[in-house]
C-alpha cells in the first residue's frame, strides 16, 4: 500500500536484504550535546583513519545527536558493505528498529503524520528518524549494545570510547567557534585494516 505521492515511506513492509560478498566492518556512532540542549554532533568511528563526525545545525540534543552519527555512518559508507554498528544509545536504536514500525503504521505514514502515546503527540525528530531508517533499510546490519562511558579497563567497548571522543571534540569546537574535525571520512581500504 502506498501513501500521499512524495510521502518517504510508500511500502508496506522493509525491503529484503540482498547478501554481500564484502566483509562486514564494524563502526561505532555516538551523539554529543552539551548542554543538552545545546551544540551538538553526530560521529561514526571505524579507525583513526576511517571516521567522521557531523555538526547539528542550530540547537539540538543528544538524542539528535545519536541519529546524525548513524545516519552520517550510513550515508558515508557505499550501501552494499555489511556493517556491524556498535552504539550506546538505546533510544536511537529503538527509534530504527522497534518504535517505527508503530509510528509510520507499518511503514505506510510519512514522519510528520507520525504520532505517539495516548496524546497522540507528534514523534520528536521524526524527519531525521525517517531518514535515517531509508538510509539502513535495504543494508545488512548488525547492532551491537555497547555501555555507554564505561573506561576500558572496566569492559567498555574500544570503538564506543573512540567516536564518544570524537563526538565530544565536535561539541567542543562548536562551543568555542572553532573549525569541527569532520575527520577523513569512509575508504573501503581503511575500514577493511581498521576492522581487521
Amino acid at each position: 500500500m502506498s501513501t500521499d505521492q512524495g510521502s518517504l515511506f510508500e511500502i508496506e513492509e522493509p525491503a529484503l536484504v540482498v547478501a554481500s560478498v564484502l566483509p562486514r566492518i564494524t563502526a561505532a556512532t555516538d551523539g554529543s550535546c552539551d548542554p543538552n540542549p545545546g551544540p551538538a554532533a553526530g560521529a561514526w568511528y571505524v579507525s583513526d583513519t576511517c571516521w567522521g563526525a557531523e555538526p547539528v545545525d542550530g540547537i539540538g540534543t543528544n538524542n539528535i545527536g545519536e541519529l546524525v552519527g548513524i545516519r552520517a555512518l550510513l550515508q558515508a559508507a557505499p550501501p552494499d558493505q555489511p556493517l556491524e554498528i556498535v552504539f550506546d544509545s538505546q533510544y536511537a536504536h529503538d527509534c530504527l528498529n522497534v518504535w517505527i514500525r508503530s509510528w509510520s503504521k507499518g511503514y505506510r505514514l510519512p514522519p510528520e503524520q507520525w504520532r505517539r502515546g495516548p496524546q497522540k503527540e507528534p514523534v520528536k525528530n521524526a524527519a531525521l528518524i525517517g531518514e535515517t531508517y531509508l538510509l539502513m533499510r535495504e543494508r545488512s546490519i548488525v547492532w551491537t549494545k555497547a555501555k555507554a562511558h564505561v573506561a576500558l579497563r572496566d569492559g567498555g567497548h574500544a570503538l564506543n570510547h573512540a567516536v564518544d571522543l570524537k563526538a565530544g571534540d565536535a561539541v567542543r569546537a562548536l562551543k568555542t567557534g572553532g573549525p569541527v574535525d569532520t575527520g577523513p571520512g569512509w575508504s573501503r581500504d581503511a575500514a577493511l585494516h581498521g576492522s581487521a
